[in-house]
């Protein structure tokens, strides 16, 4: 799958679909298998040739954890840790859809975090529900969130100067969320993220034009 339709099948984070393509399109620049270490300044040494296959880099991983380092893995830059948290292991840091799974669950927790901490705001008189997204202060709270779980320095300037240059992409027809309703995303009893899909409702005769 490509990224937007992993994007689409794979976030547990619906509110903001930009901010998850912009995090996987940024430092990894939309590769699965992106190892970094978060311990090294890279500011003052270049960095190695990030790796090409899983194998290469789950090798890289786990010699940085060898060294004491902190890699932060894949798409959405996931740390060890939170891997475990979920009952992952280290190789699955390269599947993108567990790596979107695991660090849009965590952008879910911190966006949760971050809504505790606005005021609440009263809804004009006859308004519905909110339209999904943020404002601009809620996105930023989620990344400067996400910036300190990961320990990388200036995470969140990096993500919002991608979003400022994110270019619209469409999605194929089978990706809409239409398909798998962002609403319905959620963990398996496996801890193992699986998408609803629901059978799409076609016309009748005596439907509308």
């Amino acid at each position: 799958m490509d990224l937007l339709t992993t994007i689409l099948t794979c976030s547990l984070y619906f509110a903001d679909d930009d901010l998850v393509r912009a995090i996987a399109e940024s430092t990894s620049r939309s590769n699965p298998d992106f190892v970094l270490d978060a311990s090294v300044d890279w500011t003052e040494v270049d960095p190695p040739p990030m790796p090409t296959t899983a194998a290469e880099a789950e090798a890289r991983a786990a010699h940085i954890l060898s060294k004491g380092g902190r890699p932060l893995l894949g798409l959405l830059e996931v740390p060890p840790a939170w891997l475990s948290g979920f009952g992952r292991d280290l190789p699955s840091a390269f599947d993108p859809c567990t790596n979107l799974a695991v660090g849009t669950a965590m952008l879910s927790e911190f966006d949760a975090r971050c809504a505790a901490r606005e005021p609440h705001k009263t809804a004009p008189r006859g308004a519905g529900k909110a339209p999904i997204g943020h404002s601009a202060t809620r996105r930023r709270c989620v990344l400067r969130a996400y910036e300190d779980a990961i320990g990388s320095p200036d995470f969140a300037q990096t993500i919002l100067l991608e979003l400022r240059a994110q270019r619209a992409l469409q999605p194929p027809v089978e990706a809409s969320p239409i398909f798998a309703p962002a609403l319905e995303r959620h963990w398996g009893p496996n801890q193992l993220f699986i998408p609803t899909l629901p059978t799409p409702l076609l016309p009748t005769a005596h439907s509308d034009p």
